[in-house]
């Protein structure tokens, strides 16, 4: 105890950087690998399972997006250490850990230990950083290598250390970075250029030379970095990223404080301790302290850009690498503070910051992924409890592989998986085709990735009964449904409004008029028939308020259609219009998706609905006959939910 009494006496900040070092590491270490493992992880290991490097390269690193060095050091390691997930994304935590160290570094020579320590507890502590350093992607060692690009570079620069050894780890670490990922590539660039503010006749030279190795190093990668490129974002039509708001950056910013009041409240105090004791007006903000800003700005400012003009790119994600910067930014003003302050807000970081951490670490990941391993749980739990032979599986899921890893890791068999792709609508052309010949006594369905909201349903006409339901924090969903209606399933919530017709005779309010009626029906004695000439079916035309939608609501539309001939194009659409003749709701479901030719089927149209404008808005919901086709038309029922 004496001994650690004495250190904190003569290095504080030393003493309490392995302190915070320590909580760092505690935090990164717990829990990481009971939590599953994410969408991208398991791309990323189905994209493996090639017999050589070569075929991974060409294979599971050319159409992916991302240069190559986590997938091929995946590869290596899962080859020596197995697939289980703790040995999976073992390296990249230790990795995240290392990046506290080595943000320390940076910030005690760029500018101070208190740059330094403040900069790695904030570092340390956050959920943001700390969910980043355990997952099996390329963001823990893109951060590390940019740091240690970032420490290369002030030793040669700033501290003058112009030796071979130091050149040498800046031109591997900074082509390290450009190996892992684009924005970390970009960070490498902006030290390249940053170089150019500090050479001068006795350095130029070697730092050219290192320049030249950074180019030869990645020269052997060009080509694939040129057709990655051409591949652009994961946005646009195709892609499921939308294009950032102007205030993206302050929503990134509360994000990366971990979505937390405590962080705020500890950064406003610094801010007031900085006003009241360390403030000056003859203070100047120095070269370094503009550009470690412009290491945060610059990734920001181009990657907004290109997401605006091209495609979308920037995510939460990829600013981990520029995120430090802002830090070091922020506490290289803190040269000055008062030990026993040092002490208080150090203290105050890591009480409150890891109790931050642990109580945001499950919340926090399952708003951002999917839990393919509560997914396979449940599964295994429905199969012990039903028999594997008695439930047929479909699942919307970008690969089978994701579900399929889990049962081989509990060492059970995986069931047959009937993936639901994502087809702009097609998939439920799939379902129902399946739901047609599936005999089984129960049908789960399993939704990992965004799809549509109608599914359920869909399978409900033929599965009625719901016996399970888990929703994964809205990340993912797993339903099992019956067919035997003599099983007690869930209750289900009534709706708060229903509108019916079943064509028996004339009704005002779907538009049916006596002479569209047809004694060909699905039920009853008549149906109503659309001529090729009657675009406009029937439906509905009323008010938000008699639709009794005064909240976020569902709509579930259900009917059944016979059509003469293969349909192109008939959609059940519902509409909203505020009073000012602003539409704002539109969603269709198309009768193709769902119609045999010559045969009765039952059409879907399900939705989740915004709270309305007002109660006076106007809501429609009718069938367009786009293709002109003659159709008929029977027991036509629209519900309204709560949300």
């Amino acid at each position: 105890m004496e001994k650690i009494r004495l250190w904190f006496k003569e290095k504080p900040f030393e003493a309490l950087f392995w302190l915070v070092f320590l909580v760092g590491a505690v935090l990164r270490l717990y829990d990481f690998s009971a939590w599953s493992l994410s969408n991208d992880e398991l791309s990323a290991l189905n994209r493996l399972r090639f017999d050589s490097v070569g075929a991974v390269i060409q294979n599971g690193i050319r159409p992916d997006g991302h240069p190559a060095f986590t997938q091929l050091f995946l590869y290596f390691w899962t080859g020596l250490f197995g697939l289980s997930p703790f040995m999976v994304r073992l390296p990249f935590v230790l990795a995240g850990i290392a990046s506290v160290w080595l943000i320390w570094k940076v910030g005690k020579e760029w500018f101070h230990e208190p740059a330094g320590l403040f900069a790695a507890l904030f570092l340390a502590v956050l959920p943001y950083t700390i969910l980043y350093s355990q997952l099996a992607r390329p963001y823990s060692f893109g951060l590390f290598f940019t740091l240690l690009t970032a420490l290369f570079w002030g030793r040669y620069f700033l501290l003058k250390i112009h030796k071979p050894a130091v050149l040498i780890g800046f031109a591997l670490s900074a082509v390290l970075a450009m190996y892992t990922h684009y924005f970390s590539f970009m960070m490498s660039g902006l030290f390249v250029l940053a170089g150019f503010l500090y050479v001068n006749k006795d350095n130029w030279k070697h730092y050219f030379l290192s320049i030249l190795a950074i180019i030869l190093l990645y020269l052997p990668y060009v080509g694939i970095f040129l057709h990655q490129l051409s591949l652009g974002g994961v946005g646009g039509e195709q892609g499921w990223l939308a294009k950032p708001e102007w205030d993206w950056i302050f929503d990134f910013i509360f994000f990366a404080l971990g979505s937390s009041a405590f962080h705020l409240i500890l950064i406003l105090g610094f801010v007031v301790v900085y006003l009241l004791w360390i403030y000056s007006k003859k203070e100047r903000i120095s070269k370094i302290q503009w550009l470690s800003l412009a290491l945060f700005v610059l990734p920001f400012a181009v990657g907004f850009v290109y997401s605006i003009k091209v495609n979308p790119v920037l995510q939460y994600s990829v600013m981990l690498f520029a995120f430090p910067f802002l830090l070091l930014f922020i506490f290289s003003f803190f040269q000055k503070i008062k030990l026993p302050v040092i002490y208080l807000l150090t203290l105050a970081g890591i009480v409150g910051g890891s109790w931050v951490a642990v109580e945001a670490a499950t919340p926090y990941r399952n708003a951002q992924f999917a839990d393919f391993q509560g997914c396979a749980r449940v599964y295994m739990d429905w199969e012990n409890k039903y028999g594997a032979d008695s439930i047929f599986l479909a699942s919307a899921i970008n690969h089978p592989y994701y579900l399929e890893y889990y049962f081989n890791n509990s060492g059970r068999k995986a069931p047959g998986i009937f993936v639901l792709e994502s087809k702009n609508g097609l998939e439920l052309a799939d379902l129902a085709a399946n739901l047609r010949t599936c005999k089984t006594p129960f049908y789960a369905y399993i939704r990992l990735k965004p799809a549509p909201v109608v599914i359920p349903d869909v399978i409900r006409e033929t599965y009625p009964v719901i016996i399970d339901y888990r929703d994964f924090a809205g990340q993912a969903e797993a339903w099992l449904m019956a067919r035997d209606t003599s099983l007690k399933g869930i209750t289900l919530p009534k709706p708060v409004s229903r509108f019916y017709c079943d064509f028996e005779k004339e009704d005002e309010s779907f538009g049916v008029k006596a002479e569209h009626l047809d004694t060909i029906a699905f039920s009853g004695q008549h149906a109503l028939k659309m001529t090729p000439d009657m675009e406009w079916g029937p439906g509905i035309k009323i008010s938000t308020g008699q639709a009794e939608l005064r909240y976020p609501s569902k709509v579930r539309v259900k009917l059944k259609a016979m059509a003469d001939s293969t349909l192109i194009d008939t959609p059940v659409i519902i509409t909203i219009t505020d009073q000012f003749g602003k539409q704002y709701v539109w969603f269709s479901g198309k009768l193709e998706h769902y119609l045999i030719p010559g045969q009765w089927g039952t059409a879907f149209l399900t939705a989740d609905l915004p709270h309305p404008s007002s109660i006076n808005d106007e809501l429609k919901v009718f069938i367009w006959n786009h293709d002109h086709r003659t159709l008929w038309i029977d027991d036509f029922s629209i519900e309204f939910y709560k949300q």
